[in-house]
């Protein structure tokens, strides 16, 4: 006789399959087709800039108002106009002088040609100079734009163009030093750097004293005479001489319209100098010319006239140099004041 099982007991409800089912029925199969609705466009964020290049200063460059480039052809075209017209007529006069035996007419027809061509000499000689100081604005323009970019192989090629220009000799220590400094790794803009604070610089030394030694002398000259008519002349004299020897100093060459046109970009420049440069400049010129009048009027004239040579001598810098002032080896105002102070107190004390 078989023995009896015991009694099993399910706990399990008994629609467990039916929900095994439907959990079978809501699960996507692999293969299925899928339908996806219309969403909405794709926006990318915008990227943040790390925080070092937003923390980097872009460089700060002295802003410097150049001439406009106007109708360079209209002037060449005269002066050539004028030289075939002049030639055309002498050699009408000479065939007809020949011709009709008339040699006085020969002798005046050679003397007016004479004249004629010294007049043509001077006049392309002036417009030649005037043309080279475009090109030194153009040189500027370049310089800027090259320490602004990221190129690189143009910068040492340009840069021993500007010293050629510049009369800056192979052999001389500063440039030796600068070419040794460079290597193919080094951009354009870092090469302009580079021989803007070794080769410019010792352009800059020689231009500051002669600007801090003009401006002293002006003052000093104002000091002790007494026409005031004859100072405003001999200041504006030594005002043009400063300039001439600056462009010398800079190894650029200047004529009569060039000189003239090179004066009148340093008065804009001086007139369109920023507000808080004059503000600052004007508060210590304020200050100086009160210290300078207490020992006397003539003193504080002087200071003003000397300061004022010194503005204008470093608006002709910036615009003589063959690249923009760099904020950080800008020559300052305040040393060259300080110079025409200490003169003006040395000639009150005697």
């Amino acid at each position: 006789m078989s023995e009896l099982k015991t009694k099993q007991v399910f706990d399990q409800p008994l629609n467990s399959e039916f929900a095994d089912e439907e959990k079978r029925q809501d699960t996507p199969e692999l293969n299925a087709q899928t339908v996806f609705e219309q969403q909405e466009k794709f926006i990318p964020a915008a990227v943040e800039q790390d925080s070092e290049q937003q923390g980097e200063p872009e460089k700060q460059l002295e802003q410097v108002i150049r001439p406009s480039r106007g109708r360079k052809w209209l002037a060449s075209g005269l002066l050539a106009a004028f030289a075939g017209l002049v030639g055309w007529q002498a050699i009408d006069s000479v065939i007809t002088a020949i011709q009709t035996t008339d040699w006085l007419s020969l002798g005046w027809a050679g003397f007016m040609a004479a004249i004629a061509s010294l007049g043509l000499g001077v006049m392309g000689k002036e417009l030649w100079k005037l043309r080279s100081l475009r090109n030194h604005f153009s040189v500027q323009e370049q310089s800027e734009v090259l320490l602004k970019s990221d190129s690189v192989g143009k910068g040492k090629a340009f840069c021993e163009d500007i010293a050629k220009q510049g009369g800056i000799i192979a052999e001389s220590p500063a440039f030796d030093k600068w070419k040794n400094s460079i290597n193919p790794a080094h951009s354009d803009a870092e090469v302009l750097d580079m021989y803007d604070a070794i080769v410019v610089s010792q352009q800059d030394k020689i231009a500051t004293n002669l600007v801090t030694r003009y401006s002293t002398e002006s003052a000093a000259l104002v000091a002790v005479s007494p026409l005031a008519a004859a100072d405003m002349l001999l200041v504006a004299w030594r005002n043009f001489t400063m300039i001439d020897k600056l462009a010398d100093v800079y190894g650029i060459e200047l004529g009569y319209w060039s000189r003239l046109k090179l004066f009148k970009l340093v008065l804009v420049n001086m007139a369109a100098a920023g507000a808080s440069e004059l503000a600052i400049d004007a508060s210590m010129d304020l200050v100086s010319m009160d210290l300078a009048g207490k020992v006397s009027a003539r003193a504080g004239q002087g200071l003003g006239v000397g300061i004022l040579t010194a503005r204008l001598g470093l608006k002709a810098m910036a615009l003589l140099r063959p690249m923009p002032w760099h904020q950080d080896r800008k020559v300052k105002l305040s040393h060259m004041r300080k110079a025409v102070v200490h003169e003006l107190k040395r000639i009150a004390i005697k």
